[in-house]
């Protein structure tokens, strides 16, 4: 998983609009910082290093909601559904990596039965051993398996195209301009009166 990007350094005299607005400008560059990878189904890591920032972006817009407003609360929505759309992608890249951790164990399994059966067979029988080895048993785990690596990625495709619509959809919709005209606008004042000179004086 690739280190979140720092939020960058916050002005301690400044309101929190423009504390917000700072630290919700790193997590838009971040978040669209993976654009390139979105039309690349292959890339794993990537997709899911996406999805890790999208879920900082969220958590900022939600945190700084006050700040945001209704604005805010339509970003959230939309980078939400595409975390969780996200989440479903990689829960399959889970499963397919443990089946494929599984086949890979049996195979190493198998070759050195296999081995052993050559070894304390006569060599007359070796073609034979080795030919019967090519056609697993009915009752072998690796059909199974295969059977269900092949639904996952199945399943995984579907999940991809899922969200790949519903980025092309946001993008289309100018989700990119909007978050970037809310981390640039102040939408509520935030900022503390000025001191009377009564109080100045003191």
């Amino acid at each position: 998983m690739a280190k979140a990007w720092p939020a960058g350094k916050l002005e301690p005299d400044e309101s929190l609009n423009f504390n917000a607005r700072l630290i919700l400008r790193v997590r838009i560059a971040e978040y669209y910082s993976y654009t390139p990878v979105v039309d690349d189904e292959r890339q794993t890591a990537a997709l899911h290093n996406l999805r890790i920032s999208a879920k900082l972006l969220r958590y900022t817009l939600e945190l700084f909601r006050a700040v945001f407003g209704e604005p805010g609360e339509i970003q959230i929505e939309r980078v939400r559904e595409i975390q969780e759309l996200l989440g479903q992608l990689h829960d399959h890249d889970v499963r397919i990596a443990l089946i494929e951790d599984e086949l890979a164990k049996l195979a190493v399994e198998q070759t050195a039965d296999l081995g052993r059966r050559l070894a304390a067979a006569p060599t007359s029988v070796h073609e034979a051993i080795a030919t019967a080895a090519l056609r697993p048993r009915p009752d072998d785990p690796r059909r199974g398996l295969l059977a269900l690596l092949g639904r996952q990625h199945t399943a995984r495709h579907a999940a991809y195209e899922q969200f790949y619509a519903r980025w092309t959809a946001f993008a289309e919709e100018g989700m990119r301009v909007d978050l970037v005209t809310l981390s640039a606008t102040p939408l509520r004042s935030t900022s503390t009166p000025e001191r009377s000179d009564a109080h100045a004086s003191e």
